[in-house]
């Protein structure tokens, strides 16, 4: 850590892991947090996973999102432009766009450990 204020332009972001579909780039991490921009393709959904110790926090800057989650994955959240969402540390889901335009977001993890988690899913239910 620095004492001194930083800024990232978006050019100068670095391509994180990712989900086939989902470009996630990191602006900032750092212990026991990361921020940064995640582009999905249209009609896309990522595998099954968690992020572990990391509640997950964000806002859709362009298009939607869907977060799949719950007993079986049938529960889901529609994320529309210009909404906020939380995805509670340890929750096993799958996050996509369902729409036919690419979906912007930035996103902010916090918490301790490895930040994501692949998993054959939820539990049945």
């Amino acid at each position: 850590m620095t004492d001194s204020v930083q800024s990232r332009r978006d050019d100068e972001l670095e391509e994180a892991v990712g989900t086939p579909g989902l470009i996630r780039r990191t602006a900032f991490e750092g212990e026991g947090h990361w921020f940064g921009h995640v582009e999905a393709e249209a009609n896309t959904m990522s595998g099954w996973h968690h992020h572990g110790k990391h509640t997950t926090v964000g806002y859709s800057l362009k298009g939607s999102f869907r977060v799949e989650y719950g007993p079986g994955g049938r529960l889901s959240t529609e994320i529309g432009e210009g909404e906020y969402f939380i995805v509670p540390a340890g929750a096993i889901h799958r996050e996509g766009n369902p729409s036919d335009e690419v979906g912007e977001a930035v996103i902010a993890r916090f918490g301790e450990g490895p930040p994501v988690f692949p998993a054959d899913g939820p539990e049945p239910g």
